[in-house]
């Protein structure tokens, strides 16, 4: 009897050991947050779908201060802020969703928003992603974190990079493919591929920037923005064109009426507009009027670009002289043009 006291005691005590110990370097954590009615769905979900994907899931890495860490850096939208939490996880992975919901108090139908949040075990963030689940029960939320949880690995698995992006001044919104990631300035794990970055900042002129990341490599933005108040760098000038138009149309029509003027008709019987001077005789009419169509066309077309074109600085107005359309008339044709000086 003493000998069976004795090993149910150790047997005891090694349970008790096992579910003390600190989570294994090859376990994958996960940790829920969110919606208290949620949350137990969505764990009872994943936990079994990770260990079916060949992952060793753990539950209960990670302190409630821990955890209440990673919500405050998620409600920053700040995945960096969370790698040194992670970091002290000890795990090879976690997996951390934020369970969010809105309800429809007309319809009294909830729509939940699932984020996700993929880390290495080394802290560093890896790839993020967020589904919704519309008019969501129960029987319809877990499919929705299955889905959650397999978007992140089939990214994760695609390999990753890194986005900094450092603004003047600080500050800015960064969003990722239409996705918030934080504010300036920022380090965020991306998927290897094409993406759009997006930055903002009130009282500033958006940018926009089209990137390639690549697998385990940093792309670096640094930024500087201009104030709403002044012309973008490059920009903000009237280019060419609209004068260039404009002034072919007015010299197009100018050319067009003196054709017109100068036509010598002949009219029955042999009277002419002018003296018989000479045995034959021009009749530049139809070229006058085909030329002062086409140049109230162009002229059209001048002013409509010149209204659309951005407006120039007044340096620049002041250094660039306005062209001027020309047009003249020869014994043998004539032509048309534009004068300015540079």
């Amino acid at each position: 009897m003493p000998f069976l006291r004795l090993a149910s005691l150790a047997t005891s005590l090694s349970i008790l050991f096992l579910l003390a110990a600190p989570a294994r370097a090859g376990t994958l954590g996960l940790v829920v947050s969110g919606d208290p009615a949620k949350q137990p769905v969505v764990e009872t979900t994943l936990e079994p779908w990770l260990a079916r994907a060949g992952h060793d899931v753990r539950l209960g890495v990670l302190e409630r201060a821990e955890i209440d860490k990673l919500v405050d850096c998620f409600i920053l939208t700040d995945q960096r802020c969370a790698e040194p939490t992670v970091a002290g996880a000890g795990v090879a992975g976690l997996l951390f969703v934020m369970v969010e919901v809105k309800r429809d108090t007309r319809t009294a139908k909830d729509e939940v928003k699932l984020t996700g949040w993929l880390f290495a075990g080394d802290g560093r963030a890896l790839v993020a992603q967020s589904v919704y689940c519309r008019d969501c029960r129960n029987d319809t939320l877990g499919p929705t974190a299955e889905d959650l949880a397999r978007a992140l690995f089939a990214q994760a698995d695609l390999g990753t990079g890194r986005l900094k992006v450092v603004t003047t001044p600080a500050g800015a919104l960064v969003a990722v493919d239409g996705a918030s990631v934080g504010a300036t300035p920022l380090e965020h794990g991306v998927r290897a591929g094409p993406h759009v970055v997006e930055v903002t900042l009130a009282g500033h002129h958006p940018v926009r920037r089209d990137i390639e990341v690549s697998k385990d490599r940093t792309v670096e933005l640094d930024l500087e923005l201009t104030p709403s108040d002044r012309p973008l760098p490059g920009g903000g000038r009237r280019g060419p064109l609209p004068y260039v138009v404009l002034g072919g149309g007015v010299a197009l029509l100018a050319t067009g009426a003196a054709l017109y003027l100068i036509d010598q008709d002949c009219v029955a019987g042999g009277a002419c507009d002018v003296p018989n001077t000479q045995e034959t005789f021009r009749n530049p009419a139809p070229l006058g009027v085909g030329l002062a169509a086409a140049g109230v066309v162009a002229t059209g077309a001048g002013v409509y670009l010149l209204l659309r074109a951005p407006r120039s600085s007044a340096r620049a107005a002041a250094t660039t002289p306005p062209a001027v359309p020309v047009g003249w008339l020869t014994p043998g044709g004539g032509g048309v043009g534009l004068r300015t000086r540079f």
